[in-house]
């Protein structure tokens, strides 16, 4: 499957019925994913010195010391907008209108660096844990390696986005995030390895997790959430949104 399959049935009626799909290739060659791994990679660089409310340690514990475990770093896009000028998110804002219509409009993005050797993984949850509100969105997760099941591929639990969202546990890190969770039997997911140059999609109602890197590489991966949005909302949204860029940057 191609960026230019998307709009095939077999790929939406695969989506619909499972709540996730693996697209092999977004139309991008590996070079076109330097420009935003620079950017990214510059935001982890300085993960100390950004604001307690963007980065956080999703791996951390009372005993935690050193480097960040499970290193995250919320609204990239805002703390870096050359990110939104990339290949990448152009590519990831195509695959967005193909499958939610023109009015797909980024809501919210975040990155997610798992260390090499990291034995956390990243919890079972759905989108909308966080966000009760959410629509019928779709989540883009994109690699920048060869990502198989040893680095901590993507999992989900197939038809789990039709129970709609679920109460959620929750866990408050020493860094003040919470995080929220839920009680999954891994038996019921499926892993699914994505090479760089691909992606995968889920619905915000699709339950998903990550195993551990055991791998030898760092995990690189930029998640980007849509929804399908009226002009109004989204003149909202990108006003909101350049309000925390301003406050960001000091003004």
């Amino acid at each position: 499957m191609t960026l230019g399959d998307i709009g095939r049935p077999s790929t939406t009626d695969f989506f619909a019925e499972k709540g996730y799909a693996h697209v092999p290739s977004i139309g991008l060659a590996p070079e076109d994913f330097a420009s935003a791994r620079v950017l990214l990679d510059g935001l982890f660089d300085r993960f100390s010195s950004l604001p307690r409310r963007f980065a956080h340690d999703l791996g951390a514990s009372p005993e935690s010391a050193g480097p960040p475990v499970l290193p995250e770093i919320l609204e990239v896009s805002t703390l870096a907008p050359a990110l939104r000028r990339t290949p990448v998110f152009r590519a990831a804002y195509a695959l967005a209108r193909q499958m939610l219509g023109e009015q797909a409009f980024l809501v919210y993005d975040h990155a997610i660096y798992k260390p090499q050797g990291t034995s956390g993984t990243t919890s079972w949850h759905q989108d909308s844990g966080y966000d009760p509100k959410a629509s019928d969105g779709l989540a883009i997760w994109i690699p920048f390696q060869d990502t198989g099941v040893i680095d901590g591929a993507m999992r989900y639990v197939p038809g789990s986005h039709l129970g709609g969202p679920l109460p959620h546990l929750s866990r408050t890190n020493p860094d003040g995030k919470v995080v929220k969770y839920l009680e999954v039997a891994d038996s019921d997911a499926v892993d699914v390895p994505c090479e760089l140059g691909g992606a995968t999609m889920h619905g915000l109602h699709t339950i998903h997790g990550a195993g551990p890197n055991l791998g030898g590489n760092v995990r690189r991966a930029w998640i980007l959430d849509f929804e399908a949005m009226s002009p109004l909302r989204r003149a909202y949204r990108t006003s909101k949104r350049a309000v925390t860029s301003w406050t960001h940057a000091g003004r």
